[in-house]
């Protein structure tokens, strides 16, 4: 009788296999690309299909608030704002604004989203020429820091708007935005009924649940010296999220020396502490994202002595010797990852 019953069990889980639907969609977003996988059990190909398209939008409207390359976003109308002057925010807006000083904090201001004059000067802004030639004199880096920091952010809690207290402040979310566009786009996934699904903005990425073989999604971490292809590790992720930030792209060389887009508002210049990459896990992808732009900034020991204080976050960090070789410091629980230096 036990026998008998086994052709049957074997039937259903067939039956149950045909019926999972699986959506990849890749679309342009926030200037980078934007990948979406999602696998579901309950709802058709063409729900699915909806939905993914559904959260697709919900990054791009991330975008059209707070890009600082669109005339039209809330942030380019709080940076031509007068000084004083408060711009009223949407909640999402605010939401991220909030979320930047309060990783600013916790960083001393290794992150800062106010760090855009210093990022123009070295040719990695909007305003920059398209290939600097040359560095930017003690001078114009002193008259650039006059004006960056975010204390110089005003923050109206019970209106829902902000302002700068200077002329020449600029607010630049562009460190954490996409972090959050990740996740509000797995929130949108989630409202769907989604269970299941990758979601990835210029590498910023989230999972939640399972790949449609039931297994948790594998993420590479990129080498910081090796072609593309070869990782430093692969982490196997399952409801969290994973920000990587590195000095291997977005860089130029002038007079033999290359200068990273990783800025140090301190020193108002691109880092020189050898850090060539920083990966975080975190619970949700905004918060990873600064971090990981932050660790960049502080280094290995400083870095990882923040991580370790706050609950539910790891961290990798790797940096460049002076042999050209790669050192790697991870925090407690991300001492279980297979590190290939």
């Amino acid at each position: 009788m036990r026998w008998r019953s086994f052709p049957v069990l074997a039937l259903g889980l067939l039956i149950l296999a045909g019926c999972v639907s699986h959506v990849e969609i890749g679309d342009k977003v926030m200037g980078t690309t934007m990948k979406i996988e999602a696998v579901s059990r309950s709802l058709s190909n063409d729900d699915l299909n909806r939905a993914v398209l559904d959260a697709i939008e919900t990054a791009k409207k991330v975008d059209r608030l707070m890009s600082t390359w669109r005339e039209d976003s809330e942030i380019s109308r709080l940076n031509r704002a007068k000084p004083g002057e408060w711009v009223a925010l949407s909640p999402e807006t605010y939401e991220v604004l909030v979320m930047a000083v309060e990783v600013a904090k916790k960083t001393d201001g290794a992150f800062d989203v106010t760090v855009g004059p210093l990022v123009d000067l070295w040719g990695f802004g909007p305003k920059s020429p398209p290939v600097p030639t040359e560095v930017p004199s003690d001078e114009a880096i002193e008259a650039a820091k006059t004006v960056v920091g975010y204390t110089h952010i005003l923050i109206d809690a019970t209106n829902r708007r902000a302002a700068r207290d200077a002329e020449g402040v600029e607010v630049d979310l562009g460190g954490i935005a996409k972090g959050y566009a990740v996740d509000l786009a797995v929130k949108t996934l989630q409202r769907h009924g989604i269970k299941n699904a990758l979601v990835e903005i210029g590498g910023e990425t989230a999972a939640i649940g399972l790949t449609e073989k039931h297994e948790p999604w594998l993420i590479g971490v990129r080498h910081p010296s090796r072609p593309m292809g070869h990782f430093l590790t692969t982490i196997e992720l399952r409801d969290g999220a994973i920000a990587t930030s590195g000095d291997y792209f977005n860089v130029y060389s002038i007079k033999g020396r290359l200068y990273s887009h990783i800025i140090d508002p301190a020193a108002g210049k691109p880092i020189t502490n050898n850090v060539c990459s920083v990966t975080v896990l975190a619970k949700e992808c905004a918060p990873a994202d600064a971090l990981a732009t932050g660790l960049m900034v502080m280094g290995p020991e400083k870095g990882i002595e923040l991580v370790e204080s706050m609950p539910g976050v790891e961290a990798i960090i790797a940096w460049r010797t002076a042999k050209d070789t790669i050192e790697t410091k991870a925090s407690r629980g991300a001492r279980c990852y297979r590190l290939n230096p």
